[in-house]
C-alpha cells in the first residue's frame, strides 16, 4: 500500500489518496471521490509520512483517456510553480488541452424503469419524460446488438419491451459488452431533470429507489492519430563553412546550452533544420520555438516540406480540437518534432533531446498569465532535467543570455556573414527635428519612390496600431478617455470606432466631443492606419496593413504572406509584428518611422528594446540578391544607441549597456519581481498599501514602491505596483516570504496580488 498527493481537477492544492494495490504510479490521471463527487485527478508525488491524521479515500481507478505524463515532466511543472510562485490550477490546466480534459456532470441514474412505469403514484408527465429520455426504439437497438441476443435479453428479463421501445431492467445492470449501449442511456442530467420538474417530484423516485443520484465523467470528443509517414527530407540546402561549423559544435559540444548569435539573414534556420534532423535521425525529438504566430506561416511552409507529417504544430490560432489533436500526436509519439509559440515549451515530446528558441530575446516568450513563467527558463530547465540541450538563436540576444555567454555558462556560436554572401543593409538616420512632417522624412519619400519604380517591395515599421492614438476637442480641450481605465480611447477609422486597448471598450466615432459637442476634433498620435493613409497621398501602389487588429482573422497571416511574396502588394506598413523572422527577398526597403516609442518609456530594458527591434526590422531589407537600405526617424538623433545601430554594432551596444545595468545592479546581476496591487476601491487600496509596504520591509533585497502603474486604472481596478531586486540566493528567501504574504490576501475579495518574477513588462 502506498499513499499519493494528488492535484485534483480546479483545486489549488494537493491532496492525499490511498493506493490499496499499488497499481498507480506518479503522473497518472485518475478517478478519486472528492467532497462527496468523482473527480479526476493527477498523481504527483508519492506521500511518504508514516502518520496521518486524517482518513485517507482509496484512488478509484485510473481515467478513461489513459493519459500519464513523466515524472520528468512532473518534476519540470513543480520547479514551474516554485520559481514563478504559481498555483497548481493554472499549471497543470495548461498542461493538458482542454478537449482531452474531462466534463463533469451531476446524473440521476435510472435504477428501476419497471417500477416507474407501473407506479400510478408517479407524475405521469415526469413518467413520460424518463421512458423517451432513456428508451432506445427496436431498429436502433439491432445496430448495437444482434437479434438473436436481443432475444435473449428479453426472455431473460434483462430487457423490457414498453411499447416499441426496449429498456434496460435492473437485471440489465449486471456487467455485459453486449448491453453497454443501453446501460450509457440510463443517465440523466440532474440540471434539466430538475429544472422541468421540480424538487418534489423527484424525490418520491428517489424515496421509492426508482433513480439515484451520481457525478459522471463525460468525455469529450474522442482524439485519434492518423498514420503518419515517418520519414523526412533527407536533402535540403547545402550549409557553408560557417554554419557547417555551428551545426557541429552544438552537435559536438559537452555543454548543455548554446547561444547562437548570428546577423540577419546569416541562415541561422538552416541551421536548425540540420539539427534537428541529425535529432531525429537518433530517435530524439525536438521543441523549435517562434516568438510569435505571425513568424509561422513560412516555417510551417519550410519545415512541412522538410519533415513531412513528423511535425506538430502548435499555436493560439487552433480550436480547441486541433490543439487536442495535436498535443494527443505528440503525446503518443507520432510526432516528434514540435513547431509553435511560447507554450509549445510544455508540450509532451517523446524522448526529448532539443529545444530551440529562435530569435531568443523577445518578450513574448514571456506569459502574462499565471503561470507567468518564462519559455527561454523553462527550456534551459526542462534540458537540464531530460539531460538535452538547448539552442538560443538571436541577431540581438538579450543581455542576459549574452552576458552568460561571456561567462561560460552559454556556449557562443557566432555566423557572422549573410547567407550566399548578402550584404548587411546600409542603415541611414534621419533627424526628425528638422523635417516639416510628422510622418516620413524627404529622404524616405525619396528612397519609397526609388523602390517603387524598380517593383521592389518596401516595409515600413511604425509601432502603434489604429489611426490615432488620442481625439482632443479644440474648442474645450477635452480628450475621449476610457471610463473604465485612465486610458485615451484610439480611434480606428477603418471600424469608426473609439476603442480602449486595455479592456477592449468600443463605442462609435460620432465625430462630436462628447463634453461640448463641438465638431472641432483633432487626431493626435499616429498609428498604422494613419500611416497607411497618408502614404496613398504620395503613392497609388497596393499598401497592406499588418498589426493586431486587422490580423484576428484566423488565416490571416497565411494570406498576407503569400500575396505579399506574390507581389500583390507593393509596401507593407505594421507593427513589431512584421520586425522578425519574415523572408521576403523583394524588400530592399525598410522605413522606421518613429524609432522613440519604445526608447522613451520608463522601462530598464528600453534601449535593449529599442535596439533588437530596428537591427530586427533592419534585417529584413536586402535578403535577396538586391542591396538593402534601411532608414530609421527619430527625434534623439544625438543618443548614442542610433550610433550603434548605424553600425550594426552589437557588442558596442552591450558594453554601454551592461556597464549601465551593473552600476545600478539590475539583470543579469540581480533577479527582479514586480508586485501588482488592486482593488476596485480606490481608499481601501490604499489603505492596504501601508500595510503591504510595512510587511515588505526587507534587509536583503531593495523593494521599492508602492507606486502607481503607469496605467493607473484598467477595467475599473486601481493599480499599484511595487518592484523588489536582489541577489538570486536573497531573491529566492524573499519569495518564501512573499509567498505567506500572499496567502493572507487570497481571503480577501477587495484586493488582487499579482506576482511577476522576472518581469518583462512593467506597465
Amino acid at each position: 500500500m502506498r499513499y499519493y498527493n494528488l492535484y485534483v481537477d480546479n483545486t489549488n492544492d494537493l491532496f492525499t489518496y490511498m493506493d490499496k494495490d499499488d497499481e498507480y504510479e506518479i503522473g497518472e490521471r485518475v478517478i478519486v471521490t472528492f467532497r462527496g463527487k468523482k473527480k479526476s485527478g493527477i498523481i504527483v508525488e508519492e506521500d511518504i509520512k508514516e502518520e496521518r491524521e486524517f482518513k485517507v479515500l482509496p484512488i478509484l481507478s485510473r481515467e478513461k483517456s489513459g493519459i500519464k505524463l513523466s515524472k520528468n515532466y512532473i518534476k519540470l511543472l513543480l520547479w514551474i510553480k516554485k520559481q514563478y510562485l504559481a498555483t497548481y490550477e493554472s499549471i497543470f490546466s495548461a498542461v493538458v488541452p482542454n478537449k482531452l480534459s474531462v466534463d463533469y456532470k451531476d446524473i440521476y441514474i435510472v435504477d428501476d424503469i419497471i417500477g416507474i412505469y407501473k407506479d400510478e403514484e408517479i407524475d405521469q408527465e415526469l413518467k413520460g419524460y424518463f421512458l423517451q429520455k432513456i428508451g432506445v426504439k427496436k431498429g436502433t437497438l439491432k445496430k448495437y446488438i444482434s437479434q438473436e441476443n436481443i432475444e435473449y435479453f428479453v426472455n431473460s428479463e434483462i430487457i423490457a419491451i414498453i411499447e416499441d421501445r426496449y429498456y434496460l431492467t435492473k437485471k440489465g445492470m449486471v456487467s455485459s459488452d453486449d448491453i453497454q449501449y443501453l446501460k450509457s442511456k440510463m443517465y440523466l442530467d440532474k440540471k434539466n431533470v430538475d429544472k422541468n420538474f421540480g424538487k418534489s417530484k423527484i424525490d418520491k423516485l428517489k424515496e421509492k429507489k426508482y433513480i439515484s443520484q451520481d457525478n459522471r465523467f463525460v468525455k469529450k470528443d474522442k482524439i485519434t492519430v492518423e498514420s503518419i509517414d515517418n520519414s523526412i527530407k533527407q536533402e535540403s540546402k547545402q550549409l557553408n563553412e560557417e554554419q557547417e561549423n555551428a551545426k557541429n559544435t552544438i552537435l559536438q559540444g559537452e555543454g548543455r546550452y548554446y547561444l547562437l548569435k548570428g546577423i540577419t539573414g546569416s541562415g541561422k534556420t538552416e541551421v536548425y533544420i540540420s539539427l534537428i534532423k541529425e535529432y531525429f535521425s537518433k530517435g530524439k525529438g525536438t521543441i523549435f520555438l517562434v516568438p510569435e504566430i505571425s513568424l509561422t506561416p513560412q516555417m510551417i511552409e519550410r519545415f512541412k516540406g522538410e519533415f513531412r507529417e513528423n511535425i506538430a504544430i502548435l499555436h493560439s490560432k487552433l480550436s480547441d480540437k486541433d490543439r487536442a489533436k495535436e498535443w494527443y500526436s505528440i503525446y503518443k509519439g507520432e510526432k516528434k518534432i514540435v513547431l509553435g509559440v511560447r507554450s509549445a515549451v510544455l508540450a509532451p515530446v517523446e524522448n526529448l533531446g532539443l529545444i530551440i528558441l529562435d530569435e531568443e530575446h523577445e518578450n513574448t516568450y514571456k506569459q502574462e498569465q499565471n503561470p507567468r513563467y518564462h519559455a527561454r527558463q523553462v527550456a534551459l530547465k526542462r534540458m537540464e532535467i531530460e539531460d538535452g540541450k538547448v539552442v538560443l538563436g538571436s541577431a540581438t540576444p538579450a543581455v542576459e543570455s549574452y552576458y552568460y555567454a561571456q561567462k561560460g555558462l552559454f556556449t557562443l556560436v557566432e555566423l557572422k556573414k549573410r547567407y550566399n554572401n548578402a550584404i548587411l543593409p546600409e542603415i541611414e538616420i534621419v533627424d526628425m527635428k528638422k523635417e516639416d512632417s510628422t510622418y516620413f522624412s524627404g529622404r524616405l519619400l525619396e528612397e519609397i519612390r526609388k523602390r517603387l519604380l524598380r517593383n521592389e517591395q518596401v516595409l515600413l515599421l511604425l509601432n502603434r496600431k489604429g489611426y490615432s492614438t488620442y481625439i482632443q476637442c479644440k474648442d474645450c480641450g477635452y480628450v475621449e478617455e476610457c471610463k473604465h481605465c485612465s486610458i485615451k480611447y484610439s480611434y480606428y477609422a477603418s471600424q469608426n470606432i473609439l476603442k480602449c486597448n486595455y479592456c477592449g471598450e468600443i463605442k462609435k466615432y460620432s465625430g462630436h466631443c462628447t463634453n461640448c459637442g463641438s465638431k472641432n476634433i483633432v487626431h493626435s498620435g499616429k498609428g498604422t492606419e494613419r500611416v497607411e493613409e497618408e502614404l496613398k497621398k504620395y503613392f497609388d501602389v497596393n499598401i497592406i496593413r499588418v498589426d493586431s487588429e486587422i490580423s484576428k482573422e484566423r488565416d490571416f497571416y497565411e494570406n498576407m504572406y503569400r500575396d505579399f511574396s506574390e507581389g500583390k502588394y507593393q509596401i507593407m506598413v505594421g507593427t513589431q509584428m512584421i520586425s522578425k523572422g519574415l523572408h521576403f527577398p523583394n524588400v530592399t526597403l525598410v522605413g522606421v518611422i518613429n524609432s522613440d516609442t519604445i526608447l522613451n518609456f520608463p522601462d530598464f530594458r528600453a534601449m535593449e528594446k529599442t535596439f533588437q527591434l530596428i537591427t530586427q526590422v533592419a534585417g529584413r531589407a536586402g535578403r535577396g540578391d538586391k542591396k538593402g537600405k534601411v532608414i530609421v526617424q527619430t527625434y534623439q538623433k544625438e543618443n548614442m544607441l542610433f550610433d550603434k545601430i548605424q553600425k550594426s554594432d552589437y557588442e558596442g551596444f552591450y558594453k554601454n549597456e551592461i556597464f549601465l545595468r551593473e552600476k545600478l545592479s539590475y539583470p543579469p546581476f540581480s533577479k527582479a519581481i514586480n508586485i501588482g496591487i488592486s482593488s476596485e476601491n480606490e481608499e481601501y487600496l490604499k489603505e492596504q498599501l501601508k500595510g503591504i509596504k510595512e510587511s515588505l520591509k526587507n534587509n536583503e533585497v531593495e523593494v521599492y514602491g508602492p507606486m502607481p502603474a503607469l496605467v493607473y486604472k484598467v477595467k475599473n481596478r486601481y493599480r499599484y505596483n511595487i518592484f523588489v531586486k536582489g541577489e538570486r540566493t536573497k531573491i529566492n528567501h524573499f519569495k518564501i516570504f512573499l509567498k505567506k504574504l500572499l496567502v493572507k490576501f487570497e481571503r480577501d475579495s477587495k484586493i488582487r496580488v499579482v506576482v511577476d518574477i522576472e518581469p518583462v513588462n512593467l506597465i
